[in-house]
């Protein structure tokens, strides 16, 4: 029980001075108690003496004040540009667009009772900087590593989808058709001697329509064209970073 809230089951008299001594009578069995406002212990032990049942009530029900410490600790996050916070927010990013989540998860109260579990310090993103710059840079910046990477590159090995042609029998060497054929049409030759030695799947091609089904289902109609965009870069190309 606080120093001004024993004052409470007292009759303060009204023409007191601030910081004097006066004599509040009690409401419960009508003692008189000397005291000020500053010094209320006489108020407190008359209360945890006489009336003892009430005072422990009051003590449950009040609400405990948090110590400076938690205070401090609780209000502290960290900045946008703080190591840890960017390390945090690159794996949630990572985490949506890796496992196919959207965007709203960061709105959820279970999330963000998660995360403040996790760190109480982190800044989870809102919903539309996560979609509008976040999710923006990191795409960019996977891109950007890509493009590197194949300029650097010596050779490139391609999956592609080959149309057939029903005029070649299937039981017979296609490089042999086009080798009898280089003559009449010597530039589909060309091509053909170059890119049939690549064995042709369209696996890939397939996981890739896949996961884009995932990511773009029907209840998430919202999505726009160039956030979907950035998180298949994210989602197909992400571990390029690693």
């Amino acid at each position: 029980m606080s120093s001004k809230s024993v004052l409470e089951h007292f009759t303060v008299p009204d023409d007191f001075q601030n910081g004097n001594t006066f004599k509040g009578k009690c409401m419960h069995c009508g003692t008189l108690i000397s005291g000020s406002y500053k010094v209320t212990s006489n108020f407190v032990t008359h209360m945890k003496r006489k009336h003892r049942d009430l005072y422990i009530l009051h003590s449950e029900n009040k609400e405990i004040q948090p110590t400076l410490t938690q205070c401090i600790k609780k209000s502290v996050k960290y900045s946008p540009s703080d190591p840890k916070q960017l390390e945090m927010t690159n794996a949630l990013i990572m985490f949506i667009a890796g496992d196919l989540l959207p965007l709203s998860i960061v709105e959820s109260e279970e999330f963000k009772n998660l995360m403040e579990k996790a760190d109480t310090k982190y800044q989870v993103p809102s919903r539309k900087h996560l979609s509008s710059k976040l999710l923006h840079e990191k795409s960019v910046e996977i891109k950007n590593n890509l493009v590197n990477t194949l300029k650097r590159a010596e050779s490139v090995c391609l999956t592609i989808d080959l149309w057939s042609y029903n005029c070649i029998d299937m039981s017979k060497d296609p490089l042999l058709y086009w080798h009898s054929n280089c003559q009449r049409l010597p530039r589909l030759a060309k091509l053909a001697v170059q890119y049939l030695a690549i064995p042709a799947t369209s696996a890939p091609v397939e996981r890739l329509f896949s996961t884009a089904g995932k990511t773009f289902r029907p209840e998430r109609c919202r999505l726009a064209d160039g956030t979907f965009e950035k998180l298949m870069m994210v989602k197909c190309n992400g571990k390029m970073l690693k």
